[in-house]
């Protein structure tokens, strides 16, 4: 979710880019633009020793026989050791210590599309993003109205940096765009801080932050439950005066021509149909505005596009290549970050093969080279739902950990507060 937001006290307003995949009350397993349901069904507090050592062991037995090439990069005996400390160790572990080793021992595997369909129970009322600057609190209730806006710089009394390098061990990825794109989801999951053994309780988070007015402050902040909606200080809803990519946040492709630019602007959010909207009527009446608007080039912004189907661009790619005019040097720019993932990295490659295209923002959260086309099961016992991949996509030379921009622009708060896009701005020729 990518919402706009306006303080509700009216004395401030601002954009939020709440660019995580946590959702109060839906905290959904997703891959490749697929909702799993719901992904356990026992609560992991309550669960026996013998009961989470069944689900290892069919862990252990069915990941390495579904997935394609599980111990592509982690090898076997390093991934069964796993399996048997954790296993010996369950008697004496908490619940969340527990949970958090299951977590680490998928993610060491290294693949994004291999994942454990967690939902966490309760959370600290916050809303964060990583800005170039640091993470920065962008919507929390009236209790910690103090640091909005403020960047955090410990947990638990230990630097913020430190805290995210513990985080890594428990998120599966290819690099570390997608550890910035994640981590703030579980900076706010007080289980798995505690799991990892961050902070002594999961009742209770000591929060340092360098607050909006220039001071240091430290809240001792209490989780709720994901199935509240909190009373947050900033409305998530509305969008207006919100930067372009920020708009129509849950429309998986619109468009809108730009004229003092001679530009049509493309947000492509997920490589998937919008039911009784197909995307191929949608590229015909694309090409048709920008014809009328006598648009000269195209930005397709794909900072948001966590994939889905690849072969849903097809249209798009087919009309491109009739149109010579888009097809020169400077007329294509593609804008991508840390939520380009899977099949719109394939997407971007596809537009790299089609035409001289720039690629404009922060690498890409996954990589080009990458295993996916994902399939789950459940593991029987805490109903959590594990994913794994079926396929190997080599569409480049090498093995590079992202797509690298030609021009990296990576937004910091002070743009985020001030309304802007430099990244589109950057696109579009002007000075970021």
């Amino acid at each position: 979710m990518i919402p706009g937001f306006r303080l509700g006290s009216g004395k401030r307003s601002a954009t939020l880019t709440l660019l995580v995949l946590l959702a109060w009350g839906s905290f959904f397993l997703r891959a490749e633009g697929r909702a799993f349901g719901d992904p356990q069904t026992a609560d992991p507090a309550v669960m026996s020793a013998e009961r989470w050592a069944r689900d290892l062991d069919v862990l252990a037995a069915e990941l390495p026989r579904r997935h394609l090439n599980l111990f592509f990069k982690t090898p076997e005996a390093e991934f069964r050791k796993g399996v048997d400390v954790l296993k010996a160790a369950l008697p004496n572990l908490h619940p969340d210590e527990i949970m958090t080793g299951l977590l680490r021992l998928v993610a060491s595997i290294s693949d994004a599309h291999t994942t454990v369909g967690y939902r966490p129970r309760q959370g600290l009322p916050l809303m964060l993003y990583w800005f170039k600057d640091g993470i920065y609190v962008l919507n929390t209730t009236g209790e910690y109205e103090d640091i909005l806006q403020g960047r955090i710089t410990a947990l638990g009394g230990r630097p913020i940096e430190d805290v995210a390098a513990a985080l890594a061990s428990v998120i599966p990825h290819e690099n570390q765009a997608q550890l910035k794109n994640q981590a703030p989801n579980f900076l706010v999951d007080t289980a798995i801080l505690h799991g990892l053994g961050l902070i002594p309780s999961p009742e209770s988070v000591s929060l340092t932050v360098r607050t909006d007015a220039g001071q240091t402050a430290t809240v001792e902040m209490r989780p709720v439950p994901f199935t509240t909606k909190p009373a947050w200080l900033v409305d998530t809803s509305n969008e207006s005066g919100a930067p372009l990519y920020l708009r129509k946040r849950g429309v998986f492709y619109w468009h809108e021509v730009l004229p003092d630019a001679n530009a049509v602007y493309f947000k492509y959010n997920s490589c998937q149909e919008i039911p009784g909207a197909p995307f191929a009527a949608f590229v015909k009446d694309l090409f048709a505005a920008a014809d009328a608007g006598n648009a000269e080039r195209i930005v397709i912004d794909l900072r948001h596009n966590g994939g889905g189907n690849s072969a849903i661009f097809a249209p798009f790619l087919d009309e491109l290549k009739n149109r010579p005019a888009w097809l020169r040097k400077d007329g294509l720019s593609v804008l991508i970050g840390r939520r380009t993932f899977s099949s719109a990295i394939l997407n971007a490659l596809d537009l790299r093969k089609t035409a001289p295209v720039v690629f404009v923002g922060e690498p890409t959260g996954g990589k080009p080279n990458h295993y996916g086309e994902v399939k789950w099961f459940r593991l029987p016992e805490s109903g959590l739902a594990v994913t794994y991949s079926t396929k190997y996509f080599q569409v480049v030379e090498g093995d590079p950990d992202a797509i690298v921009p030609d021009l990296l622009i990576e937004p910091s708060f002070a743009d985020y507060r001030s309304k802007r896009d430099p990244v589109l701005e950057a696109a579009l020729g002007r000075t970021p």
